[in-house]
């Protein structure tokens, strides 16, 4: 394609690659055992006596990597996760159909050049997005490097939280970015109700606690002591007078915490082996180390310090915040320090939202860079506004600003 089509990546959100077994996956790709492809491999599930995808689960054994190889962290003392057989493979089309058809319509017919960066989003977020900044960097470097083409990056919920990095320390790459419902800065404790009963969508059982107990990126919403941003009131717990508890107070990246609390595999299991107690503080300083390299630092989310480079840098970069601000969200639970419970049968504060991320969330940019806000359409929550009409059009306008004719052709294309 020409220097003049635009460059187009698109990185979807949690759950939203598909995966497969590598290779032959041991005869298994057949009845979809160890497969995430909704809805076919929700029916084996269900078949399973509900069983939440259990062959998705990854191994409990980490390694001590002496290189860069297994995340962008690793070397010196850092352990990864032992792998497995199975892979990202695509983007998942039960929960994106529309937008995906709307993105390939214009890549197939030449008028973008697109790019889909999918990801194992059961293993760490530091392997993540080492992933994610290999293949964004490849493409870039070519193309920038050459001509000074800059790209255009669409991001989705986590998806935020990955290209992020890329974003602060190469803003020279990008022209535009829209962060579609995006996870950053602010963290939440809403997994904490995963970790116990595992994700379902009414009935069916979309994952199972043992999954999730095995999956380290899963952990790295929860907040770092040190965060300053985000939470009632400076909290994501709060006590039965109604006070919330601060960061400070509740360390949920020690794993002597989750034993007090019973969070996640405490509450499942009266006996924990040595090997899941090491998985877990595996897991758990992980995700601690992504937030506070990526995520956390000493100021409030305007502090310069979160960016790599100048903030006159990222003057040329636009950012557009797309978003739901109308549904009942998660805020908090209901923590009881001095009986050392945690009620998270339901939300003890809500707030408005998208359904899954609070208001500030979304609408957060590190360092303070400028951003606009488009709310999503009448209706839409986190998962369903990737397929709004409304983001399409937002998408267009930054694929063919000032081209009045090419942005004529896509639409009338995409009318067909």
């Amino acid at each position: 394609m020409s220097d003049h089509t635009p460059l187009v990546f698109f990185v979807p959100g949690l759950y939203s690659s598909t995966l497969k077994p590598n290779g032959d996956g041991g005869g298994k790709v057949g009845c979809l055992h160890d497969t995430w492809n909704l809805p076919k491999s929700l029916l084996l599930s269900l078949c399973k006596f509900n069983c939440g995808h259990s062959g998705l689960q990854l191994p409990i054994t980490w390694s001590k990597k002496n290189d860069d190889t297994g995340t962008a962290a690793a070397g010196g003392n850092n352990y990864v996760q032992d792998s497995d057989s199975i892979a990202a493979d695509g983007c998942l089309e039960f929960v994106q159909d529309k937008l995906l058809h709307f993105l390939d319509t214009l890549h197939d017919n030449g008028l973008i050049e697109l790019h889909k960066i999918v990801w194992d989003w059961r293993r760490s977020f530091e392997e993540a997005e080492h992933t994610i900044t290999t293949t964004i960097e490849s493409v870039c470097t070519k193309n920038y490097d050459s001509s000074g083409r800059k790209s255009i990056i669409l991001s989705h919920s986590t998806g935020a939280m990955l290209v992020w990095p890329t974003i602060s320390r190469n803003p020279e790459w990008f022209q535009t970015w829209i962060n579609a419902a995006g996870c950053l800065l602010i963290p939440s404790s809403i997994f904490l109700a995963e970790f116990v009963h595992g994700w379902s969508m009414g009935f069916p059982k979309l994952l199972s606690e043992d999954v999730f107990f095995t999956c380290p990126g899963l952990y790295s919403y929860f907040p770092t002591t040190g965060e300053k941003n985000g939470g009632g009131a400076g909290g994501y717990f709060i006590s039965p007078d109604g006070t919330y508890h601060p960061h400070d107070d509740i360390d949920l990246h020690d794993i002597a915490v989750w034993e007090q609390y019973k969070f996640g595999i405490f509450a499942l299991k009266q006996t924990i082996t040595d090997e899941e107690r090491e998985h877990l503080t595996h897991c758990l300083d992980t995700a601690k180390r992504f937030r506070e390299t990526n995520l956390v630092r000493g100021g409030n989310k305007h502090d310069p310090s979160f960016l790599h480079k100048d903030p006159s840098a990222y003057n040329h970069l636009h950012i557009v915040c797309y978003g739901q601000d109308k549904n009942d969200t998660h805020l908090a639970y209901e923590l009881n320090k001095e009986e050392k419970t945690l009620d998270i049968s339901e939300s003890k504060v809500k707030t408005k939202g998208d359904g899954t991320l609070m208001i500030e969330q979304w609408q957060t940019i590190p360092g303070g860079l400028k951003r606009d806000i488009v709310i999503a359409e009448e209706g839409s929550n986190h998962v369903s506004l990737v397929n709004d009409k409304r983001l399409q059009g937002v998408l267009l306008e930054a694929f063919y600003k000032g081209d009045d004719l090419k942005k004529k052709e896509a639409t009338s294309l995409l009318q067909k």
